[in-house]
């Protein structure tokens, strides 16, 4: 086909969509959405993970999480290997050595947490706070969580060592206690035993859904001594006299380095010869970030599945809208053939036709979805 019947054959498409006006905007319609679609969708798909993953590592601050048992492990129902079920829990003492023999790292903290399906309530005066999660920290928990405290203060080494009956409270605890009161010197109860209120943490916000602020620390001997793990709680709690073990290292980049060192500093505590795996874990923040991934991959795998279903569907739409294109003129085409035009010619007509109304509603479709990620 030369230029010259090009240029004719382009010329009459476009007044054959002109004087079709409706039947192209429908077309247009078909593929402006499915464009729209797929793009916002894999842009909102990606802004929401990215967003979530940047949530997970600022909330732990480059933490070091030192468990039995890595997060993703299937530890449900009864069928607990034998494996998991003797590993050995951590102790201060294992921290101490930590902080000792690993030069990477900059502080560590023992970590207890309240094990009960019923919870432990927190009430002040008839208030109750039923979902407030209630751990034990020591004074350097703060510096491996990067937590702040907004007024008052946190616990001192002192108060950890002799058992202080004191406890800091998240921003959201305070509120359904002592809606808008000064909590600072206040006696509120954890379970039945009184504690005075001697902090508050710096606004924290929300991760997953889950309210950062709804929580209440207290110092872990403390914890040990009033709300021990009963003896029906899973193998991997921390009994009496046993810790979760948190650190932090120097610096963001010296991670991995800190990891390597604690890694080493436990396999020698616990006698592990070179050819067994070890019976601890040891990660950072990144395995939630993967473990998240996991959990969502097959999700958005089925979201950006169904949003190109939408683009298909416009594509049907512009082939079914070019059949009845063709059909409506059987006439016009016998005319032009019998009058000598070429049956390039007429392929050519309707094959700009589509190309037009596919690029046109495929440029509307990426401005608009662009312009709603952004």
């Amino acid at each position: 086909m030369n230029r010259g019947l090009l240029r004719e054959v382009a010329r009459m498409a476009l007044e054959a969509l002109h004087a079709n006006r409706l039947r192209s905007a429908l077309a247009l319609l078909g593929i402006i959405i499915g464009v729209t679609t797929v793009i916002a969708m894999v842009a909102l798909v990606n802004g929401f993970q990215r967003s979530v993953e940047e949530s997970i590592r600022s909330t732990g601050s480059n933490t070091i999480y030192i468990h039995r048992i890595r997060p993703g492990v299937n530890v449900g129902g009864h069928d607990i290997p034998d494996s998991l079920k003797q590993r050995k829990a951590f102790t201060v003492a294992d921290g101490e050595a930590i902080l000792a023999g690993a030069p990477a790292v900059r502080a560590v903290t023992a970590i207890k947490y309240y094990f009960s399906d019923a919870g432990l309530p927190l009430s002040y005066r008839g208030r109750l706070s039923r979902a407030t999660e209630v751990y034990g920290a020591d004074e350097d928990y703060l510096t491996v969580h990067g937590y702040e405290v907004g007024r008052g203060r946190y616990f001192t080494e002192q108060e950890v060592q002799r058992r202080a009956n004191v406890v800091v409270l998240g921003p959201t605890t305070t509120k359904a206690l002592f809606k808008g009161r000064n909590p600072l010197g206040e006696k509120i109860r954890v379970g039945a035993i009184a504690f005075e209120v001697i902090g508050e943490y710096a606004e924290k916000g929300k991760l997953l859904g889950q309210d950062l602020d709804n929580a209440a620390a207290l110092p872990y001997t403390t914890m040990d001594k009033y709300f021990a793990a009963s003896n029906d709680a899973p193998p991997w709690v921390p009994r009496r006299g046993e810790v979760f073990l948190h650190a932090i290292a120097v610096s963001p980049e010296r991670s991995e380095e800190a990891q390597q060192q604690i890694i080493e500093i436990l396999r020698v505590r616990r006698h592990l010869p070179s050819n067994k795996p070890n019976d601890f874990a040891v990660f950072s923040d990144d395995v939630f970030v993967s473990l998240y991934r996991q959990i969502t991959g097959a999700v958005v795998a089925v979201m950006i599945l169904v949003s190109g279903v939408s683009l298909l569907v416009g594509g049907i739409g512009v082939m079914n809208i070019m059949l009845v294109a063709v059909t409506e003129r059987t006439r016009e085409i016998g005319i032009r053939k019998a009058l000598g035009a070429p049956r390039a010619a007429i392929l050519g007509q309707f094959l700009i036709e589509a190309v037009l109304l596919t690029a046109g509603g495929g440029a509307l479709g990426v401005a608009l979805g662009w312009a709603i990620a952004a």
